[in-house]
């Protein structure tokens, strides 16, 4: 199934610590790369989540990102209270009011502020317990995701066919130009034999063949023209393929096509040859535009 690079999805899932968020981006690239965004404390998941992306598609640069919502009725942070350095707070300062006789008390607001002694700590999720609904909602996510990819993907599908239809007009026109071109040249060689020998009776008609012969060879693109064919064919024949990603595939076949149109362009001494490459490169680029976004 030919599939675009570019497309969103969203899943979400609410349970009984929160609402699980999760939403998938992806956008075109030379490879399959992953980046997922999580919540501090479920970085250990990052991993896990690429993994799972990576099984689904096999190109384009996709973003993940990842939202939890803890419900209200559960605490997601504690207060801790380090009692050894509360100790060591007191102690010393025991110790310089006896050294300075100082007469101010020590009490508990007074070391509960100093640095380090009350802090407020995030709660560790248990992850074991997290993953199966993060995992839920990613694959949410992904199925839409996939879906739009494939949506857009006929699309493209359509367009690139239609476009190689047209492909092929064009190179069956170049072929049956061709022969009429080395004819036409035979003609207006002759006709200037004649100009030029006005006084004489015939023409070297051995001289004309062989001027013809030279002009043919070097203008021959028959073998241009089949490997066009070919290309073209090939072409379809990977868009039929929809079993495995062809985008890396069609477009190094496109990069042989232009090959192609440019040497017969450059070997075709006739405007309409000339004229028809150029709309043949049009439907190329066309062809290549849609093909960067396939997977």
């Amino acid at each position: 199934m030919i599939k675009s690079m570019t497309g969103f999805g969203r899943g979400e899932l609410n349970t009984e610590i929160g609402q699980f968020t999760v939403e998938v981006k992806s956008v075109n690239s030379k490879s399959c790369t992953v980046i997922v965004r999580l919540p501090e404390t479920l970085l250990s998941l990052e991993s896990q989540i690429s993994s799972y992306v990576k099984s689904r598609i096999s190109r384009g640069q996709t973003n993940i990102s990842v939202v939890f919502s803890r419900n209200a009725s559960i605490p997601g942070q504690k207060v801790a209270v380090n009692k050894k350095l509360a100790g060591d707070y007191l102690q010393h300062l025991m110790e310089i009011k006896e050294q300075f006789a100082l007469t101010d008390s020590i009490n508990l607001s007074i070391i509960a502020a100093l640095p380090g002694v009350v802090s407020v700590e995030e709660i560790q999720e248990n992850i074991e317990e997290i993953s199966p609904s993060i995992l839920a909602a990613l694959e949410m996510a992904m199925d839409q995701l996939i879906k739009m990819r494939t949506i857009e993907g006929a699309a493209i599908l359509e367009d690139t066919h239609s476009r190689l239809d047209v492909m092929s007009e064009f190179v069956e026109q170049i072929s049956e130009r061709a022969p009429v071109v080395v004819e036409e040249y035979r003609q207006r060689l002759e006709q200037r034999l004649s100009e030029f020998l006005r006084d004489q009776v015939t023409l070297d008609e051995s001289r004309i063949i062989t001027e013809v012969a030279i002009m043919a060879e070097r203008s021959d693109i028959t073998e241009e023209i089949v490997r066009l064919r070919s290309h073209i064919s090939q072409i379809d024949d990977s868009l039929q393929n929809r079993k495995s990603p062809v985008g890396r595939h069609l477009d190094f076949i496109l990069q042989e096509v232009n090959r192609e149109v440019n040497t017969i362009s450059s070997k075709a001494s006739d405007t309409q040859i000339v004229s028809y490459c150029i709309r043949l490169k049009d439907e190329i680029e066309k062809i290549r535009e849609q093909v960067q976004n396939i997977e």
